[in-house]
């Protein structure tokens, strides 16, 4: 089962008793997932349609809760890219529901379609939570932290897409963004800390913790690969290194001997040799006196350069 899937059917199980609350999680499922249909005589019609079925009884219990409405829920095969069922329900006549639930309202003798934020239905802290989750019940979706960090909304509409995302930035700083994607409009979230924080506010805490786990492996994983990479390149680098090194020591040992050098980078010379697997911090411990990284360096680069300046005078 996807994150998706795992998340909305956790959501679908809150039952909130407020009705301000059910309210606004209706007025989010349906503004994201609702279309629209003209029913003569200035009646409109709403279809819902969700893909999962646990979305689709809480919206029958929501509708029957808010307002006696008794309606069929319709399952339909998907045939298109092969995907699930999808589960549909059908309302007529749904001018008043739609006006309560601050998706239409009347303009003189006509019904428009609401695109600003229902203003009435999330003026308290826990409606605000309960629309939020209600968009991302009708319309949401997660993806697995193990392969990437990315929340979406769909939505229809330019404008709403662009005022829910001010809702969010304004109320929660979760830092939305929005795209346009064919003729759906994203509103995103791309920070996991952020997703985490937008599971919380919602109420998917099951979810929430399942998906700190993976990402909390996912982090270590990162960072033990990191750490192994960064410890192959300086390994490789100092294989590299001593290869150079011994390279021009026995230039230098073949063509006028190691008594060319003076005593300190003949020492330097015969320590290399010696341990072609050390680093410069090593070959510093083992000198006599000790001496530092840079000193080591500094020698071995003088015997880099005797063994070149060598090799030139032989030519």
């Amino acid at each position: 089962m996807s994150f998706s899937s795992t998340t909305k059917n956790e959501l679908s199980r809150i039952r909130s008793e407020g009705r301000c609350c059910n309210r606004a999680e209706l007025s989010g499922i349906i503004r994201v997932s609702g279309a629209l249909e003209f029913g003569g005589k200035n009646a409109l019609n709403l279809r819902i349609v969700t893909e999962n079925p646990a979305v689709a009884r809480l919206v029958f219990v929501l509708l029957k809760k808010l307002y006696k409405q008794n309606t069929e829920l319709i399952m339909k095969e998907n045939k298109i890219l092969n995907k699930n069922h999808s589960y549909e329900m059908y309302i007529e006549h749904a001018n008043d529901l739609l006006i309560d639930l601050d998706i239409l309202r009347m303009d003189a003798d006509a019904y428009l379609l609401n695109d600003k934020r229902p203003q009435t239905l999330i003026k308290k802290s826990c409606c605000k939570k309960a629309y939020l989750r209600g968009i991302y019940l009708g319309g949401g979706s997660l993806s697995t932290p193990e392969k990437s960090y990315h929340l979406e909304l769909i939505t229809h509409n330019a404008y709403f897409a662009t005022q829910l995302v001010n809702f969010i930035n304004d109320t929660y700083d979760l830092g939305a963004k929005m795209t346009a994607r064919k003729k759906n409009y994203i509103v995103y979230i791309k920070e996991s800390e952020k997703i985490v924080d937008f599971l919380n506010i919602i109420g998917a805490h099951q979810t929430l913790l399942e998906y700190e786990n993976i990402r909390i492996i996912k982090q270590m994983r990162n960072n033990v690969n990191r750490v192994v990479n960064c410890e192959t390149a300086n390994l490789t680098k100092t294989a590299d290194a001593a290869f150079e090194h011994i390279q021009a020591i026995e230039q230098i040992e073949t063509q006028v001997g190691l008594d060319y050098l003076d005593d300190k980078l003949r020492e330097m010379a015969e320590l290399r040799t010696e341990n072609p697997e050390a680093t410069l911090k090593e070959l510093g411990e083992m000198s006599n006196p000790p001496i530092g990284k840079s000193g080591v360096n500094h020698r071995l680069k003088k015997i880099i350069e005797i063994a070149a300046i060598i090799s030139k005078r032989n030519l």
